[in-house]
C-alpha cells in the first residue's frame, strides 16, 4: 500500500477486511470439523487448537460489525427492522433444523426420543448470532443515536464477560426451561451442552458491533465528499487497537481468576470465559483482520470469482451444506465403514486430503449458487424445486427405518417409543428402555435377516 492510500478518504461503500475475515473463518470453520471428526485424538497441535478457536470469535464479531453498519443510515436514523427480521428468523430455523431429530416427519414423531427434543434446543454459533443480534437491534432501536449506542454496547459486552465466570459455575442455571438454560452458560444439563451461549459469546458481537458504529463514523460518512480517515488509517488503529487488545488479555489472562473463592478444577475450565481472555482473541482478530486488509489492498488481481469473498457472501449456505458433507454423507455407515473413515481414524495425511475435498466441494457450491442467484427467475425455480423435494422428503423419509425396527428391535441402537412392544411381539423380554441388552440377540437377528444361514447353530 502506497503512500497516497494514506491521503485517499473516498467514502467506504465496501468493508474488504471484514469480507476477508469472514470468508477465512468460513474456510477454517470447516477445517476445524474435519480435523475434530478424523484426526487421530490427541494429535491437534496447541497452535492449532487457537487458530481454530479464532473461528467462532471472528464470525460473531463480523455479525456485530455488520449489524452497526446495516441498521444506522446516513443521517442517523434507522432501517426498518421488517428486512432483518425476515433474515434473522431464516438464519433461526436453519440453526433449529440442524439440530432437529430429523428432517422427516417419521423422526419428529416414531423415530423421536427425548434426548433427541433435548438436542434441538443446543445453543449452537447461529442461534447465539441471531439472539445476540436482536439484542443488539433492540438496544438500537431503544437508544436511536450511533454513538451514543456503541458506549451502550461497548458496557454490555464488558459486563457480560465479567459476570461469565461467575454465571459458569457448577449447578447454575441447572433445571431452568432448556431453550432459557441454554443461553446462560455451557455446563452439561440433561445430556445437553451449549455450545454458544450468549454467556459470554455475546461479548463479540457487542464488541464488533462497537466498531461498525466506529467504521461508520470515519469511513463511511461524508463531510463535503470526503471521509474522515482513509481505509489505510483505519487498518493501521484496528491493528494498534488488536495489538493492545492481545497483548492486556495476555498480560492478565493467567491470573484474572486467582485468589478468588474458584476450586481449582474451575480455573481451566472457566478461562476461555474470562474478560482477559475474550479481549486477547478480539484482539487477535482485529490484527488479522487489519493483515487481511493491507494484504487485499496491495495483491495482484487475478482472474475468476474470489472464493474468499464468495464464501463470506454465502456463508449460510457454506456453514450448512458442509456439516451435511461431513455428518449426512461422509459419516453415514455406509460410507464410512467402506471407506475407513471412521473417527478419529486418520493421520494427517488422510484428514488433510479429506478437508481438501470437503473444503473444495463447499466452495464450488458456493461460487456456483453465486452464478445462479444473478438470474433470479432461475435461482427462484430452484429454490421452489428444493422446497418441493424437502416436503415429498419430510412426509415420505424415514418410514423404512421405522418399519425395520418394528421388524427387527434387536438392532437399535436408540430408545425408541416402539422397541418394547415390537420385542414382545417377537416372544422377546422387554428392557426398561427397550434396547437389547443380549448382544446374540443382534448376532441371531443379523444372520436371520441375511437368510437364516447358521441361525439354528448360533441359537443352540
Amino acid at each position: 500500500m502506497n503512500i497516497s492510500a494514506w491521503h485517499d478518504r473516498t467514502p467506504s461503500r465496501r468493508c474488504d477486511w471484514l469480507d476477508l475475515i469472514r470468508g477465512w473463518a468460513v474456510v477454517v470453520m470447516i477445517e476445524v470439523h474435519c480435523v475434530n471428526v478424523w484426526l487421530h485424538q490427541g494429535w491437534i497441535p496447541a497452535w492449532l487448537q487457537y487458530l481454530n478457536g479464532l473461528v467462532a470469535p471472528s464470525f460473531i464479531m463480523a455479525a456485530g460489525y455488520s449489524l452497526a453498519l446495516s441498521t444506522f443510515r446516513a443521517d442517523g436514523s434507522l432501517r426498518p427492522f421488517a428486512p432483518t427480521g425476515k433474515r434473522l428468523g431464516f438464519i433461526l430455523v436453519c440453526a433449529y433444523l440442524l439440530h432437529a431429530p430429523g428432517l422427516t416427519l417419521a423422526e419428529w414423531t416414531v423415530l423421536a426420543t427425548p434426548q433427541k427434543i433435548h438436542e434441538l434446543f443446543k445453543i449452537d454459533v447461529l442461534q447465539c448470532i441471531v439472539f445476540s443480534l436482536l439484542v443488539l437491534q433492540g438496544l438500537a432501536r431503544l437508544i436511536r443515536r450511533p454513538m451514543v449506542y456503541a458506549g451502550a454496547a461497548l458496557a454490555l459486552a464488558a459486563a457480560v464477560a465479567l459476570a461469565a465466570p461467575h454465571l459458569w459455575r457448577q449447578g447454575v442455571a441447572d433445571g431452568l426451561w432448556m431453550p432459557v438454560r441454554g443461553l446462560v452458560n455451557g455446563n452439561t444439563d440433561r445430556g445437553v451442552t451449549s455450545l454458544f451461549p450468549l454467556v459470554p459469546w455475546f461479548a463479540f458481537a457487542a464488541f464488533g458491533s462497537v466498531l461498525g458504529v466506529l467504521y461508520r463514523q470515519v469511513r463511511v460518512l461524508a463531510e463535503a465528499g470526503r471521509a474522515r480517515w482513509s481505509e489505510a488509517g483505519w487498518l493501521a488503529a484496528l491493528a494498534a487497537l488488536g495489538a493492545l487488545l492481545a497483548a492486556w488479555g495476555s498480560l492478565y489472562g493467567p491470573g484474572w481468576l486467582q485468589g478468588g473463592a474458584w476450586a481449582q478444577a474451575d480455573l481451566g475450565r472457566l478461562h476461555n470465559t474470562t474478560l482477559p481472555s475474550i479481549a486477547q482473541r478480539l484482539g487477535v482478530v482485529c490484527l488479522a483482520g487489519a493483515a487481511l486488509g493491507w494484504i487485499e489492498a496491495v495483491r495482484p488481481r487475478l482472474p475468476g470469482p474470489n472464493l474468499v469473498k464468495a464464501a463470506s457472501a454465502e456463508s449460510l449456505l457454506v456453514y450448512m451444506l458442509h456439516l451435511e458433507i461431513i455428518f449426512g454423507l461422509l459419516l453415514m455407515a455406509p460410507i464410512r465403514v467402506r471407506a475407513g473413515w471412521e473417527w478419529y481414524s486418520q493421520g494427517w495425511t488422510g484428514t488433510l486430503a479429506l478437508t481438501a475435498a470437503v473444503i473444495a466441494a463447499s466452495l464450488a457450491a458456493c461460487a456456483g449458487w453465486q452464478s445462479i442467484r444473478r438470474d433470479p427467475p432461475r435461482a427462484w425455480k430452484l429454490q421452489r424445486m428444493a422446497l418441493t423435494g424437502l416436503g415429498i422428503w419430510f412426509c415420505a423419509g424415514g418410514w423404512i427405518t421405522y418399519h425395520h425396527f418394528r421388524r427387527s428391535p434387536e438392532l437399535a441402537t436408540e430408545p425408541y417409543a416402539f422397541l418394547n412392544a415390537a420385542r414382545i411381539r417377537k416372544g422377546l423380554a422387554p428392557t426398561q428402555d427397550g434396547l437389547s441388552r443380549d448382544p446374540e440377540e443382534g448376532v441371531r437377528e443379523k444372520l436371520r435377516l441375511k437368510g437364516g444361514k447358521r441361525a439354528g447353530n448360533i441359537s443352540r
